[in-house]
């Protein structure tokens, strides 16, 4: 039978629940990311909150593997997290493509303070042609980068009369690198 042929993820689970060496643990993570089983999604949520950075990307591209299955979990696990795991599961989120993602990405562009997560739900968000409002509120934001990553997904969607307006109004932005996008992104698309 084929389907007895798959190798079962429970050992790799259970290897997950006991080991303790950092080098064992990152290999069975490896091995449960490589395998893209839905039952995986737990602990590589758990990953990307362990404060050893040989596991996020794992961790993250073990969680775009298992796709879907994966949405709801992620999602749950949001408010528990630490900025840097909300950031991966958010990035994970977005790489998935799930529109259930969406509240989220809305919710956290108002709430984090971490600009990185800010940039990851503009990226989010951006993929819905109804979310203009959500964009336009990203170019006013306190922190250039998130404003200058608002700009790219707004030129990458392309831009509206109302949208253009809104981006060529950041030509007097204080932040050197944001005119610069500016005149790179509107001599582009001129």
């Amino acid at each position: 039978m084929i389907g007895s042929m798959k190798t079962s993820i429970e050992p790799l689970l259970e290897q997950f629940e006991r080991l303790s060496s950092p080098a064992e643990l990152l290999c069975v993570v490896r091995e449960i990311a490589k395998s893209g089983d839905p039952a995986g999604a737990g602990p590589l949520i758990r990953a990307i909150g362990f404060n050893d950075a040989a596991f996020h990307d794992v961790a993250v591209d073990g969680l775009i593997a298992v796709g879907a299955p994966a949405v709801e979990p992620l999602l749950a696990s949001l408010d528990g997290l630490d900025y840097g795991a909300r950031y991966r599961a958010l990035k994970a989120l977005v790489a998935i493509g799930d529109p259930r993602a969406r509240p989220a990405y809305e919710h956290w562009l108002k709430a984090d303070i971490i600009p990185g997560v800010r940039c990851i739900c503009v990226k989010g968000l951006s993929r819905y042609p109804d979310t203009e409002p959500f964009l336009l509120q990203a170019l006013q934001d306190s922190v250039w980068v998130v404003r200058y990553y608002a700009i790219q997904m707004l030129v990458e969607r392309g831009l509206t009369p109302q949208t253009r307006s809104a981006v060529e109004a950041l030509r007097t932005d204080p932040e050197r690198i944001v005119r610069l996008k500016l005149i790179q992104v509107l001599g582009a698309s001129s």
